[in-house]
């Protein structure tokens, strides 16, 4: 059985219509991705790619849909001509110019997405005679400015606005609040100014709030507390001053509460923290607010992360903080919590029964007393880990190596003292580990050079007179830096696979007493400046690849007692003073063009020289280019001045 249609006048009409309006559309798009090949006349209009018609009126285009196809150009007018549309989609383009407003002709149109273009202009007002629209998705057009139409609040079918990564202006119409089945309605990333309008509580469905990342003022209206549908409310970075209302606290579905970097002030109403077990997010950092953080806080049974860093919360931290079996991060930087006393500490150490914590940042607060060695005992998924700007004292925990998925440690700043233990050659993701300012003695363990993932090591501002990175893989050159270790007294990198030249600046660590990196792929020439360092008594060299002459300075100094130059391409005339002397106490052997020296030596006699006072034989010159900054591929930075 063949199925006919009835060719009338109207559908005729419909019929040229729709194809004309869509002719005209073509030619406004100046590029595509092949998208637009199908739409010529010998195939039917309902047949070209991205159109649908419709089932009963079937030469009528009810969907247009051409997202993700590459096309260039601009809106034509005559869209708005295509008055049985269901749905247009041109999202994920490069579309310029304007929204045309003949797009009010389209009062079946239930849902709009023109998201992630280039589009200008501003949204049309009578874009709200589309009366069935149900999703407006027009995000993520930053030429996008203007208003918001008012008129959009007489829209009764509209249950999604998506405006985000605008450059919208004005305020947000208080005709929103009429919008009764609205669920959803983000607006954040724009320009929006003025109050939070009080009618947002006339929305009793509203479950995606989102007002982030704009220049809103004022109170949050109380009204807000009416949304009890609500899983997702943000409104941080922003002007919002004022306290937090405590209607908050009835909104009894919510998962996330991002209230963040804005001015609100005073204590966090204890509805805020009587919010449902399913709250999993709750962000408070970046305000004024004070007091204590409310006991209650342990209630929140699902709570998976918590940000109240940088305000002016006070006292200690609450003890009920082990309850929180799904917290992943705890983050309470710079406030003025206090732990002055064992009890009080327990409160931090009570997150050991969080056994899924990430990240624990607790910096810049007025926690004293020692570090609890319960520490050791947090989550093994712990990833961060920092406690700087404090007043902790006390030694850090021999095992902490427990810890093993950490990637930045931060005990900086503090009264730590004690050795830093072997156990952190344990993190083996470790990428950042900061010491500084401390008061730690005793050496950097060695097992820090197994460290392979390690970009950042800083201990400047401590005790400590002792680095041994032997026997490891470190890779690249010594890094000028190391000129800063003015009172270092030993220095062990042997063993490794460093190359390059040795810093010039190593004169600078007058302190030191042992250099050792013997075992390397080092070059170049033997810095003269080794000979200045005052209290050198053992220079270790040997088994590198290091040329040129050895430098006279060594010879003078007064301090030198053991020195192993051995197997390298050292050449010309072995000082005959200082060291050189005690045929016991130095290695140069594996050196085929050294000679003179000492008669024990039994080296060849160095060429007589010429007239000029120059020896015959070629002579290679002292190569002082400058050495490379950093460990390649293993320490990116290191800060160890002062140590």
């Amino acid at each position: 059985m063949v199925t006919t249609h009835t060719i009338t006048e109207t559908s005729l009409a419909g019929h040229d219509g729709d194809e004309r309006a869509l002719v005209d559309f073509k030619a406004k798009i100046s590029g595509h991705s092949g998208a637009l090949d199908s739409w010529n006349q010998s195939t039917s209009y309902c047949s070209w790619e991205g159109i649908t018609c419709g089932k009963k009126h079937w030469w009528r285009v009810v969907a247009l849909n051409l997202n993700s196809q590459g096309l260039t150009g601009t809106i034509s007018p005559a869209i708005g001509n295509l008055t049985f549309l269901c749905l247009l989609n041109l999202s994920l383009n490069t579309l310029q110019g304007e929204i045309p407003p003949s797009i009010g002709s389209l009062r079946r149109l239930q849902r709009i997405d023109l998201s992630t273009n280039i589009l200008t202009g501003i949204i049309p007002s009578n874009i709200s005679r589309c009366i069935s629209l149900r999703v407006m998705y027009i995000h993520s057009n930053k030429g996008l400015q203007g208003r918001i139409p008012v008129e959009i609040g007489a829209m009764p079918s509209l249950l999604h606005i998506v405006l985000y990564n605008n450059s919208i202006t004005g305020t947000i119409p208080s005709s929103l609040g009429n919008l009764s089945r609205l669920v959803e309605l983000s607006l954040k990333g724009n320009y929006f100014e003025g109050s939070i309008p009080s009618s947002i509580g006339n929305n009793p469905y509203l479950i995606f709030l989102q007002l982030s990342v704009n220049n809103l003022s004022g109170h949050i209206p109380s009204s807000i507390g009416n949304l009890t549908e609500s899983i997702v409310i943000g409104a941080y970075a922003n002007n919002l001053e004022g306290p937090i209302p405590s209607s908050i606290g009835n909104l009894s579905k919510l998962l996330v509460l991002d209230i963040s970097i804005n001015k609100l002030t005073g204590f966090i109403p204890k509805g805020i923290m009587e919010l449902p077990s399913t709250s999993s997010f709750l962000d408070l950092s970046y305000n004024l607010l004070e007091g204590p953080l409310p006991a209650e806080v342990g209630n929140l049974s699902r709570l998976q992360k918590l940000y109240a860093g940088f305000n002016s919360f006070s006292r200690i931290v609450p003890s009920g903080l082990g309850r929180l079996q799904n917290l992943e991060v705890f983050v309470l930087d710079y406030n003025m919590f206090e732990a002055n006393n064992k009890e009080e500490s327990e409160s931090i150490a009570s997150l050991t029964n969080c056994c899924r914590l990430q990240m624990l940042s607790i910096g810049g607060n007025r926690l004293a007393g020692k570090l609890p060695s319960s520490l050791a005992n947090l989550s093994t998924n712990l990833q961060w880990l920092r406690t700087p700007s404090n007043y902790i004292s006390g030694v850090i925990p021999s095992d902490i190596g427990n810890l093993k998925s950490v990637v930045n440690l931060d005990f900086s700043e503090n009264d730590l003292t004690g050795t830093i233990p072997e156990a952190i050659g344990e993190f083996t993701h470790l990428n950042q580990l900061y010491l500084y300012s401390n008061d730690f003695s005793g050496h950097i363990p060695s097992s820090i050079g197994s460290l392979t993932d390690l970009s950042t090591l800083d201990t400047h501002e401590n005790r400590l007179i002792l680095l041994d990175m032997s026997r490891n893989s470190l890779e690249g050159s010594l890094p000028l830096e190391v000129s800063n270790l003015v009172n270092l007294r030993q220095l062990s990198i042997s063993g490794n696979k460093l190359s390059g030249q040795i810093p010039n600046t190593i004169g600078n660590c007058m302190v030191m007493e042992i250099l050792n990196l013997t075992d390397n792929k080092l070059n170049g020439s033997i810095p003269a400046d080794l000979g200045s360092i005052t209290n050198l008594q053992e220079l270790y060299l040997a088994h590198n690849d290091l040329s040129g002459p050895i430098p006279e300075q060594l010879g003078q100094s007064t301090s030198l007692l053991r020195l192993d130059l051995s197997i390298n391409n050292l050449e010309g005339e072995v000082p005959k003073q200082g060291a050189f002397r005690n045929i016991t106490e130095i290695s140069i052997v594996g050196n085929k063009a050294l000679c003179g020296g000492i008669p024990q030596l039994h080296l060849p006699e160095c060429p007589r020289k010429n007239k000029k006072g120059m020896p015959k034989s070629n002579s290679h010159p002292n190569n002082r280019s400058s050495p490379a900054h950093t460990f390649s591929g293993r320490l990116g930075c290191i800060s160890l001045q002062k140590v």
